[in-house]
């Protein structure tokens, strides 16, 4: 699994764009989270600006969420969600357990082998780890019509933000909760969607991969992706995808 966790400077870029990143990044799917919803108690980790920490709010779950950005913290505790700011690594649990515990996109943005070694004793019994990603990929224009665009488009994709990497990093990690004593089932529940091309565009600059490029690639890039656009609308295949590991 490509260590994203190690580029700092990408992890911690999103306080820059905090209040596009709510206003623009899906939701999960509620088919999912009725799914994977468990107990009373969670922590979600990594959690941005607290969009699945509202939504396991919704469920009835009391919901601590952990972000190392301040600036996105300061948005989930605005949203009514009590947030401690720290690095999953570096966050003191004090001693605190829970019935669940989330990753919304985030799970990429942490050391995989020191998280899977204090994931266990942050569980109360029967409780259970649960990975999330949401999928989006256009279909009209067609993903690849986008990527010929540009040298600096990265599809919006799961796991990673390397798309030729996304199937092999789930494999990976199911593996790597096997090894710890996890079952890991695998679950994706999809949806279609057509969004305004510029709301699009908006949402793909709430990425890393184009958010932290300079700002005349920036520019460059949405340039290129609107011509291949031409002015309509874009049609998005997409999915939530979930790794629930239990013991």
């Amino acid at each position: 699994m490509p260590e994203l966790h190690q580029d700092r400077r990408r992890a911690l870029s999103f306080g820059e764009i905090a209040d596009d990143y709510d206003r623009l990044r899906p939701r999960y799917s509620d088919v999912t989270l009725d799914a994977i919803t468990i107990g009373t108690s969670a922590a979600d980790i990594g959690a941005g600006t607290g969009i699945l920490s509202r939504q396991l709010t919704d469920r009835g779950l009391r919901v601590l969420a952990v972000e190392p950005d301040a600036a996105m913290a300061e948005l989930t505790r605005r949203g009514g969600v009590d947030c401690e700011v720290a690095t999953f690594e570096e966050w003191d649990s004090r001693d605190r357990t829970f019935d669940l515990i989330t990753f919304g996109q985030s799970f990429h943005w942490v050391d995989a082998q020191a998280a899977l070694g204090r994931l266990a004793g942050l569980l109360n019994p029967g409780g259970r780890v649960v990975l999330l990603w949401n999928k989006l990929r256009p279909s009209r224009p067609s993903n690849d019509a986008l990527r010929a665009a540009s040298p600096d488009y990265v599809d919006v994709d799961a796991v990673s933000s390397d798309p030729t990497h996304a199937d092999f990093a789930l494999t990976e990690l199911r593996e790597r909760f096997e090894r710890a004593g996890f079952t890991v089932p695998q679950r994706e529940d999809a949806w279609t969607e057509t969004q305004p091309a510029d709301r699009w565009l908006d949402l793909i600059f709430t990425y890393s991969a184009h958010s932290t490029l300079p700002a005349e690639r920036r520019a460059g890039l949405r340039a290129a992706l609107a011509e291949v656009i031409g002015g309509g609308d874009v049609e998005l295949a997409a999915s939530t995808i979930a790794l629930i590991a239990s013991r």
